[in-house]
């Protein structure tokens, strides 16, 4: 009996693991992908936490990576500044997209991305991949 008691204690005094741990959707400082360069952290003004507003960071990632991947190519080079530009390249695309609109629902990005976003990004990663590849 005595040990039961101590389990109740123990457990009700010490803080739960999701009280330790921190939340967070962006890639921490000093991340780096294959080639060395960091990786730059979604800003807070396209990072959205809230269960019903999840699916914004998913299309802002989503959008972010369409149009690196399509800058990179474009600029036929493989340096840290095209393959990861300034996220503010999205922002004003992000919002005429209508993604940052308070009355958009996450059916929005599901359209946008079967349309825009799954038919090209796998052949974009391919060509960026063996171009910079190459480079090395």
């Amino acid at each position: 009996m005595n040990y039961l008691a101590v389990i109740v204690v123990i457990a009700t005094a010490a803080p739960t693991h999701s009280e330790q741990a921190g939340f967070s959707t962006a890639i921490g400082p000093g991340a780096a992908d294959r080639y060395g360069c960091p990786i730059r952290t979604r800003p807070e003004s396209l990072t959205f936490t809230g269960f019903r507003d999840a699916w914004r960071s998913v299309a802002a990632n989503d959008l972010y990576s369409l149009r690196r991947h399509q800058m990179a190519l474009a600029a036929d080079t493989c340096d840290c500044e095209s393959l990861w530009p300034d996220w503010a390249t999205i922002e004003d695309e992000f919002e005429e997209l209508g993604f940052a609109a308070p009355t958009s629902s996450d059916s929005l990005h599901i359209a946008w991305s079967a349309e825009e976003y799954f038919p090209i990004i796998f052949d974009l990663r391919d060509r960026l991949r063996s171009r910079c590849q190459e480079a090395e």
